[in-house]
Formats: C-alpha cells, sequence, structure tokens
C-alpha cells in the first residue's frame, strides 16, 4: 500500500503549533463561560453552546501530521474546510462584540435613557481566538492548495456566477422598497422613508459586482485587489451569515419568527439563506479566481 509523507518546514511547524495553541485556548474561554452562574449572559446567541469546543477539536485534528494512503491523506486534509467553517461560525457576533467593548453599543430603557450594553470577556475571548485560528487554518488550506493540480486546470468561473445570484436577493427587495413597492412589507414605509432603503443596498451591489468580476481572469482591477476584496468579503458574510440563518431557524421553531418593523419574516429567511449561501459561493468563487490566475501567470512567467 502506498504511503504519503510531506516535508515539514520549521515555519509550517510553527504555524501548526500556533493553531493548537489558538484551538486549545477557544476550549479554555468555551470551559470559563461554561463555569459561570449564567453561561447563556452575554447577549445573543449565535451558535449553538457547544460549537466553539467543537471547532476547536475538529481545528487541532486538522493541523495534525497525516501519514498513510494517499486516498487518507487527502480526506484528513479536508478537515481544514470544515475546521474553518466551524471556526468562523463560532467567531460569529465578534463585530458586536468589539463595538460593545468600545462603548458604541447601548440600549434604550423604558425611561428613554441609553445605558451602554455589558461587555461578556468570556464570550468575545472566545469569539476572537475562534476568528485567529480560522485566519490560520486559512492560510494552511490556501497554501496547500497547488496551481499546478488538475483540479485547477479544471476550475470554472460557475462558484461566481452563483454568488452573484445569490448577492440579488437584498439589493432587489431593497431597491423596489426605495421605488415605492410593498412586496414583503406588512405596511408602507417599514423599510424606511425616501431612498434610505437603497442606501442600506449599496455593499450587497458592490458584492454581485465583485462576483462577477471573478467569474474570468481579468487585468483590471487587478489579480491582488480582486482576491483582496474576495476574501474581504467573504470574512465579513461569513461573520455573520451563520447567525443570522441560526437565530432565524430557532425564532422559527420557537415560533416567534413574526417579523420585524412591519417587516414579513419570509424576508429575513430570505436575505440571512442568501448571505450564509454567498460566503459559501463567494469562498469558492475566489479560491477558483486564485488557482486559474496562478496558473495563467506561471505561464506566462515560463515562456
Amino acid at each position: 500500500m502506498a504511503s504519503a509523507s510531506v516535508a515539514v518546514t520549521r515555519g509550517e511547524m510553527m504555524e501548526r503549533w500556533i493553531a493548537v495553541t489558538l484551538c486549545a485556548a477557544i476550549a479554555v474561554a468555551w470551559a470559563a463561560k461554561q463555569a459561570a452562574p449564567n453561561p447563556q449572559t452575554g447577549g445573543p446567541m449565535f451558535a449553538p453552546a457547544w460549537l466553539p469546543v467543537v471547532a476547536a477539536v475538529v481545528g487541532v485534528m486538522a493541523v495534525l501530521p497525516v501519514h498513510g494512503p494517499p486516498t487518507l491523506v487527502r480526506a484528513l486534509q479536508g478537515l481544514q474546510w470544515a475546521a474553518l467553517l466551524l471556526l468562523l461560525w463560532s467567531a460569529n457576533g465578534l463585530p458586536f462584540d468589539l463595538l460593545t467593548a468600545a462603548g458604541l453599543i447601548g440600549r434604550r430603557t423604558e425611561t428613554g435613557e441609553i445605558v451602554m450594553a455589558t461587555v461578556w470577556w468570556p464570550t468575545l475571548a472566545t469569539r476572537a481566538l475562534s476568528m485567529a485560528a480560522a485566519v490560520v487554518l486559512a492560510n494552511r488550506a490556501l497554501a496547500g492548495t497547488s496551481p499546478r493540480s488538475s483540479a485547477a486546470s479544471r476550475a470554472t468561473g460557475w462558484f461566481a456566477y452563483a454568488a452573484f445570484v445569490l448577492a440579488l436577493p437584498y439589493p432587489l427587495l431593497r431597491v423596489r422598497w426605495a421605488l415605492g413597492g410593498t412586496i414583503g412589507l406588512d405596511k408602507p414605509g417599514a423599510a424606511g422613508e425616501g431612498f434610505e432603503p437603497l442606501l442600506i443596498a449599496i455593499p450587497w451591489i458592490l458584492a454581485a459586482v465583485l462576483s462577477l468580476l471573478l467569474a474570468e481572469p481579468r487585468r483590471w482591477p487587478g489579480r491582488r485587489v480582486l482576491l483582496g476584496a474576495g476574501w474581504l468579503g467573504v470574512a465579513i458574510v461569513a461573520m455573520i451569515g451563520p447567525a443570522a440563518v441560526w437565530s432565524f431557524a430557532r425564532a422559527v421553531l420557537d415560533g416567534t419568527a413574526t417579523g420585524s418593523d412591519g417587516i414579513a419574516p419570509w424576508v429575513f429567511g430570505l436575505f440571512y439563506g442568501s448571505w450564509l449561501l454567498w460566503a459559501i459561493a463567494a469562498a469558492a468563487a475566489t479560491r477558483s479566481y486564485q488557482l486559474r490566475t496562478a496558473t495563467v501567470s506561471q505561464g506566462r512567467t515560463s515562456e
């Protein structure tokens, strides 16, 4: 039976230990939160309570040395992507934690007074460590992908077109509301007045444009710019999409998904679902673009 062995450099070994240390710290922060008198304290729940420790365990498994048949090696290396998704989900809610810590998020009391929200440090630590571990695993997963592989040569841009379609629900409805439409609204003006709904839609209009730009290699606006925008967009939406879908699903199961501020519940399901799927499709599109453009660049260099 054939076996596969991979030479490990000092940098790769250090990266591996950093990932293991971060995952261990996630487990410690999670345990500290569970040991608190009320472990559910600290704002809305963006993920199952058990998710951080599961993500940490899978993260450690993903960076352990792998030896054995090539098929087993490839299967275990696939854990990097599973661990990356779990860690990103575990990090959901981090932007709100950081804004709260900076004193930028508060709540209005019954008397009209605005009180700053309380920072729940074990939750913030768990999410911040999850994000740091996700960055390390993302670097390992991307560095381990060879642009000369057959998968890279067969890669197409259909991921980008899927991402383009998934970016459309939010801006299309927002634009319709800005023009006076009431689809998905229980009362006129529930989504804002004038062009306010259109302004909120601008980020997703840009996401749709970015998705199309990732479909095929192009000179403008440049490979580095597109890759940077692609991975940044994926990271931002991945920090929101899973949490939004989880919260909405819980509300549906609990029978409390009644809409908000005059907007029908199905609208939130459509928005949140498209955000989650866009993050997945855009990640695949950005990775595909990275592989294809790397192959083209190497081909031009060798000429």
